[in-house]
């Protein structure tokens, strides 16, 4: 497979790494030399500062400068984390404008703008504001980031190397096409987001005051998605995003007292998509005799195409594939041979929110406190117009056009809450906070059969050649397609209500108490209000209701005016899980301490604790299908954090800051799966206690009565982070200022491995970032700036399951993988089948500050 140039290009031209690092080396010598001059011509010079509109100050600073950038090993990797480019920068830029006081009927008191990172950087921001008195508040923020991903790891096949489809006569083939592993991931993407903030208040401090706000958001770039079949086999798809958004807001705010507000807001949101689906060009990988490019999908097979694929009648004595010829210079096709031509997908998509808020805050009441709102959703969402068209050969089907489909879907959103504090006495406080939604989202979708032309069926006429009348049909709709479908529904609702009792026992000591209760309630279906459920309109049909009941305890301590710890702890019960891996037992707790023992000297240190389990057998909706699982599904998940922080400043000079977190995520749950054997690959097994094949129980009551087909394992990830940080500051005069500094973020994890190929990744690696930053005073307002950043990232560790088999059953062989002459993750290099994502970089940043 090739790379994928176009991707890179089509948005986002990017030069060679070669010449961008001698661009940015060039920017780099002038930086250095003109600051070098700077330094050099320090003859007193009067100053020649801008003039101020009358009756103002004005105050205007600019860092400008370049970046150099040297990356060694994966590019797309540091893309991917860092997209730092070399060449010339506006690093930030200020205006500040200000009436002097005492000045009257100016057209503003302030404004001020600033924005940073334009000139090539990834990330970029510009913001404005003014005011004037009461009389109006305006503020504008505007930012862009480009967001590149390439993890090759994610969405890929891990086919093996050495894969081909032979070229020439079958019993004396003369070459041969290479079956392309997959080295970019499939969901990889090149986007850039533009998002427009503008919020204006007028008459901010009057009892009545008017807010009106616009934003908008843009999403574009191209992206790679894998997708179901395209005629014969999956298609790997170029997607073009293409989404935006426009927010409205309007607003009242009264004060009919001075700490009471009540505000009554507007707010619609319009969301606009256009996103399109072609085939991925780099997947033309051979051509038709007349030298039309085709695709031969099945991009996520170890199996390599075969004359399996052609039509037996009409493929004659021609090889699959010929030696390659012009125009083109591809391997030819035969003609009667499944292939895609073009593929065209657009689902253009409407969505409009208009939502009606009513907002209460007030603190007029005697030792009360309260604050609430109420909230109304009614949304319309619209695809118009679903159009599918496929071109090319798939048995004697020449194209397929799904046209016309469309769908329709009401969202309706009632939600409010209400939170009230009452300070019964000095040291008792009891307050209650209750929330409430409920969503409401019938809809209806007709998805019509496509519209087919075939070839005739008779022998020699079903190629892609064919030019006689092509015949008219109807296709059948893939699986989960219902063509026409009505109503379908989804709704849920949720009650909480949280009651706290706070009682400060002494002036340092503080505890609470709180209980939760909340119901929720989910319905989907026909008609959700059927129970028994009624599965011959929808096999998943009905309710589910969950409710919790929680307590939490907490205490606020103050053992010395200079030491706070605070902590909590809670514990919560459902008595029922929507899906498999919902909790039905909670447990959380929480610590946080700040020590200061000198004045410039801060300690901190906190830890949470988040265990959730689930030891049901199965759920409501699986049940409803007439599903069998065995359990128990035994799930379990844990969050748990802990950090440790330290920062020192005993003078102007010098400081030193030091961060430690300790983070790790685990879940693991039962599960039956597939071994993912394979063309004389094997997949993954597991053995019992015994010894013996570990398969899946109850598969015969599941439908099979041959055959065991599904191995049975605890799937489970667990993955510790560490991350560390500590940082120098010195400045021995007021000229010079530098920091010198290290973060780490270390992951040491395992998991279970379905895929006997697939290797740790990210799940096992290290990332690494050193810096150091310099800044000299050449001059009053004048600043010299030197920044020096090294990224290392880098991957590697133990990968793979540790038992493999060519089959699944009762009596399958079960080996060790390592022991089998088929790569596995055991045996293959860090970066598994796919491309390497190590790297190392230096990025030097040169500029300077001038204020004026």
């Amino acid at each position: 497979m090739k790379t994928t140039g176009w991707f890179s290009w089509l948005s986002n031209p990017r030069r060679s790494r070669t010449l961008a690092g001698r661009v940015g080396q060039g920017v780099g010598v002038a930086i250095i030399g003109m600051t070098t001059g700077v330094a050099l011509a320090q003859a007193p010079a009067p100053d020649t500062q801008p003039v101020a509109p009358n009756g103002y100050t004005l105050h205007q600073s600019v860092d400008l400068g370049g970046r150099m950038t040297n990356v060694t090993g994966s590019g797309a990797m540091y893309d991917t984390l860092v997209n730092m480019r070399s060449g010339p920068r506006v690093l930030g830029e200020t205006f500040e404008l200000r009436a002097l006081p005492g000045t009257k009927h100016m057209l503003v008191d302030s404004l001020t703008a600033f924005g940073s990172g334009f000139g090539g950087d990834p990330n970029n921001f510009a913001r404005l504001s003014f005011s004037k008195g009461n009389l109006f508040d305006f503020s504008g923020l505007f930012r862009r980031d480009r967001q590149y991903f390439d993890y090759d790891l994610l969405g890929n096949p891990n086919i093996v190397p050495g894969r081909s489809i032979p070229i020439g006569p079958t019993s004396a083939p003369t070459g041969s096409l290479a079956w392309p592993q997959v080295k970019v991931s499939p969901v990889m993407f090149n986007t850039v987001r533009r998002m427009t903030d503008t919020n204006l208040t007028i008459l901010p401090l009057s009892t009545f005051s008017y807010r009106i706000a616009y934003s908008h958001n843009t999403f574009e770039g191209p992206a790679l998605s894998p997708s179901y079949a395209i005629a014969k086999y999956d298609a790997l798809l170029r997607q073009y995003q293409r989404n935006g958004s426009d927010d409205y807001t309007a607003a009242l705010d009264w004060k009919p007292l001075p700490q009471t507000r009540v505000t009554i807001e507007e707010n619609v949101n319009r969301y606009k998509s256009d996103t399109f689906f072609t085939l991925n060009p780099n997947q033309f990988m051979v051509q038709e005799a007349d030298g039309t490019k085709v695709d031969l999908g099945n991009w996520d097979s170890e199996t390599p195409y075969g004359a399996s694929a052609c039509n037996a009648n009409s493929l004659g004595t021609t090889p699959v594939l010929s030696a390659p010829q012009t125009p083109g210079g591809l391997p030819v096709i035969n003609a009667a041979c499944a292939v895609v031509t073009s593929y065209l997908r657009t689902q253009p998509t409407r969505i409009t929110i208009p939502t009606s808020i009513i907002r209460l805050q007030s603190s007029s009441i005697a030792k009360v406190t309260m604050n609430g709102d109420f909230r109304y959703t009614l949304a319309n969402m619209e695809m118009p117009n679903y159009y599918e068209n496929f071109k090319g050969l798939n048995g004697a089907v020449r194209s397929s056009t799904y046209s016309g489909g469309s769908a329709s879907a009401h969202r309706a959103v009632l939600s409010a809450d209400y939170g009230i504090v009452w300070q019964a006495t000095d040291a008792i406080s009891i307050s209650d906070q209750f929330d409430y939604s409920s969503v409401q989202q019938p809809g209806w979708s007709n998805i019509p059969a496509p519209a087919t032309l075939s070839t005739p069926t008779t022998a020699g006429n079903q190629t892609i050649n064919y030019s006689g009348p092509l015949t008219p049909g109807t296709g059948a709709l893939p699986h989960g397609i219902e063509g026409f479908r009505y109503p379908g529904f989804f709704g849920q609702s949720y009650i909480t209500n949280s009651a706290t009792l706070s009682w400060d026992a002494t002036p340092r000591t503080r505890y609470f108490i709180t209980y939760r209760y909340s119901d929720h309630t989910i319905g989907e279906g026909g008609d959700h209000t059927v129970r028994p459920v009624d599965t011959s309109v929808d096999p998943f049909q009905g309710t589910v209701e969950i409710k919790e009941n929680a307590g939490i305890l907490g205490v606020s301590l103050r053992p010395a005016t200079n030491w706070d710890i605070n902590g909590s702890a809670e514990i919560g019960y459902l008595d029922n899980a929507f899906t498999p891996v919902g909790s039905r037992q909670l447990q959380r707790y929480r610590v946080h301490t700040t020590y200061k023992p000198k004045r410039w000297m801060v300690l901190s240190g906190a830890f949470n604790d988040l265990e959730r389990h689930n030891n049901t057998f199965n759920n409501e909706e699986e049940i409803a299908a007439g599903a069998i699982y065995y359990g128990p599904i035994n799930h379990i998940d844990h969050t748990r954090i802990a950090s440790l922080g330290a920062t020192l400043n005993p003078n102007e000079h010098y400081g030193f800051d030091m961060n430690y977190v300790w983070n790790d995520v685990y879940t693991a749950t039962n599960t039956c799966f597939t071994s993912g054997a394979a063309a004389n690959l094997p997949g993954t097994a597991t053995l019992k206690s015994d010894g013996t094949p570990d398969v899946c129980p109850g598969v015969f009551a599941r439908g099979s009565t041959t055959i065991l087909v599904d191995w049975h394992a605890r799937a489970y990830e667990d993955i510790p982070v560490q991350y560390g940080s500590a940082s120098i500051h010195i400045t021995p005069n007021n000229k010079f200022r530098s920091d010198i500094g290290y973060r780490i973020d270390s992951s040491n994890g395992s998991r279970f491995y379905q895929d006997p190929r697939d290797v740790a990744g990210s799940l096992v690696s290290t990332w690494q970032q050193p810096f150091v930053d310099v800044a000299y005073t050449l001059h009053p307002g004048f600043i010299w700036k030197a920044e020096y950043n090294f990224f290392g990232y880098g991957e590697g560790g133990p990968s793979g399951p540790a038992y493999c088999s060519l089959s699944t059953g009762l009596t399958a062989s079960v080996v060790p993988c390592a022991s089998l002459p088929y790569p596995t993750g055991l045996t293959e290099a860090s970066s598994g089948l796919t491309a390497p994502r190590n790297f190392h970089a230096n990025n030097v940043t040169l500029g300077f500050h001038y204020e004026f």
